[in-house]
């Protein structure tokens, strides 16, 4: 069921701009009749018990329609003074969507595969030493560079969404021995010809590779790899939170780091009904402090609501926007944005500012159409969706067409 307007709220249709016009308003204005005012003279006497009968609308009718309201015994003044204009708008008919306004704020994406819902991607520490080296707060490590030092040797990021846990070394076979050979040609220590990067099995042509590896990054040239020498993530990682101290001794399964993704996204919260119409791809346009924009899409639709906390918050769900240009966000973390979603739309469709509207005594709603001739008619009409960053409304109502003239709220 369409939602009634509702709200102060300022539109834009054909270039100008109605502003603060509360639709509430219109609940309370009569439903309209087509009104004939006759040119001859009336007494007052009529004119009272037209405007009694009719109500406010009909003397705002009388006054926009600069129709004058003669007295008895009073002669029409030649030159009538100047009244308002009707405020009058045309239906338009093309594409149309609804757009939900949300607030959202930049933040680097924490999701962690390997335990959903965390809130960050925690190094955990695999070898055995003291802590001789530690990366710079906000520092983003990638494949091939080391996260920190233990015992004077650099621990290697290589990507891969399998934890480490094993040594690995020439005859083994598994997803951890995969992901090593597609990382090792991905820093240029092997080629596809050479190592497969699909192949699950440590052959002497990984050992080579890791070879090349270790001698590049300064480790004891070895052929295979220790457990705790490299620590597996699924990507880049920007350092969040460091810690132990530099000299700290650690030990296996102790967290060394805490850290995000390297990309930043807008995270943003809606109702959970909104949700249900919102995916993974779908549009979106966010809006900056400045009034500059940027393009973007849904990367992420939470599966779960969750409330604020404090037993009072109603629930919400988490989406998350990535931008098209991931370069518009740098900089900004924790800032403030507005984020448009759309979250229906209609290919071809009648429309009209929401302002038109006239809530019918009976119920519904209908349209105040101006003819050629200057003629008043309203319209039954059916709400379709609205679209709130422009202040339309989907209509369709018998005889409603395109080109046609509404009057509008003025103001």
């Amino acid at each position: 069921m369409p939602r009634p307007p509702g709200g102060a709220r300022t539109f834009s249709h054909g270039g100008d701009e109605l502003a603060n016009v509360d639709t509430r308003a219109l609940a309370a204005r009569p439903a309209a009749e087509p009104l004939t005012v006759p040119r001859r003279r009336r007494g007052l006497t009529a004119g009272i018990v037209i405007l009694l009968l009719l109500g406010g609308g009909a003397a705002a009718y009388l006054y926009r329609s600069r129709i004058p309201l003669r007295l008895p015994g009073k002669h029409a003044p030649s030159a009538p003074a100047a009244l308002a204009p009707v405020a009058l708008a045309q239906v338009v008919q093309g594409p149309l969507t609804s757009q939900q306004q949300v607030s959202g704020t930049v933040q680097y994406i924490s999701d962690y595969p390997y335990a959903p819902g965390a809130t960050g991607y925690p190094v955990v520490d695999q070898g055995q030493g003291a802590i001789t080296s530690l990366p710079a707060l906000g520092q983003v490590v990638s494949q091939g560079e080391p996260l920190y030092g233990l015992g004077d040797e650099p621990v290697l990021l290589l990507y891969g969404t399998v934890p480490d846990y094993r040594d690995l070394a020439v005859g083994l076979h598994g997803r951890d021995v995969e992901q090593l050979n597609a990382a090792l040609v991905a820093l240029g220590c092997a080629t596809a010809a050479e190592l497969p990067p699909a192949s699950t099995a440590f052959t002497d042509a990984t050992a080579a590779a890791v070879e090349r590896l270790q001698r590049h990054a300064g480790l004891p040239v070895t052929g295979q790899i220790p457990l705790g020498e490299v620590l597996f993530l699924p990507a880049a990682v920007r350092v969040e939170s460091v810690q132990p101290t530099l000299g700290a001794s650690v030990a296996p399964g102790q967290t060394v780091l805490q850290t995000t993704s390297s990309t930043e996204e807008v995270v943003a919260q809606v109702d959970p009904s909104q949700a249900s119409l919102l995916k993974a791809g779908d549009p979106a346009t966010i809006t900056f402090a400045d009034g500059t924009t940027a393009p973007g899409k849904i990367s992420n639709v939470a599966k779960v609501a969750t409330s604020g906390g404090g037993g009072n918050s109603a629930p919400t769900v988490e989406i998350d926007i990535a931008p098209t240009n991931p370069s518009t966000l740098r900089t900004l973390d924790n800032a403030s944005v507005q984020v448009s979603i759309i979250i229906a739309s209609v290919p071809d469709a009648l429309a009209v500012p929401v302002t038109a509207l006239l809530a019918q005594a009976a119920g519904g709603y209908g349209l105040e159409v101006v003819g050629a001739a200057g003629t008043h008619t309203v319209v039954p009409v059916q709400l379709g969706i609205f679209d709130d960053s422009a202040g339309v409304v989907q209509v369709t109502g018998q005889g409603l067409a395109a080109g046609q003239r509404v009057v509008v709220a003025g103001t």
